[in-house]
């Protein structure tokens, strides 16, 4: 797999943030990210194309993120999601953990560490495409 097939949404009502982030991880990682700034328009997106990691703030107009990660998981269960917050708070991570969040960040976020726990999706998610194929050539 070459690391553009690893495809990463980044949804943030904030336009500056969704494309600053989704720019910035780009080049660090090299990976393919598209960004939304809308979760109805990232919830279209992702009913065309099988993103392999999600990046969502909670706190958006009309649809919070929580709602947004339970609908994506219901479509298609095997997606990492990553939470990006300002709000700090017993419940933020509850219910993100509940929704199936690998990792949660506080804004400003931490790039390195970004980077560093989506490389670790990104080994997860070859470990289990390794047991798939070793299975389908023992077939």
């Amino acid at each position: 797999m070459q690391k553009k097939d690893f495809k990463i949404m980044v949804v943030d009502d904030e336009v500056d943030i969704a494309q600053g982030m989704a720019e910035n991880l780009g080049v660090i990682t090299g990976h393919s990210i598209d960004f939304f700034s809308d979760p109805y328009l990232a919830l279209q997106a992702f009913k065309n194309k099988s993103y392999n990691l999600v990046l969502t703030d909670i706190s958006m107009p009309n649809i919070d993120g929580f709602e947004m990660m339970k609908r994506m998981r219901a479509r298609r269960p095997t997606t990492f999601f990553i939470v990006i917050t300002a709000h700090k708070t017993i419940e933020m991570v509850t219910r993100s953990m509940r929704l199936g969040a690998s990792y949660i960040f506080y804004k400003p976020v931490d790039l390195a560490a970004l980077e560093d726990a989506i490389e670790t999706l990104v080994g997860r998610y070859l470990y289990w495409i390794g047991k798939l194929e070793e299975l389908r050539g023992a077939e």
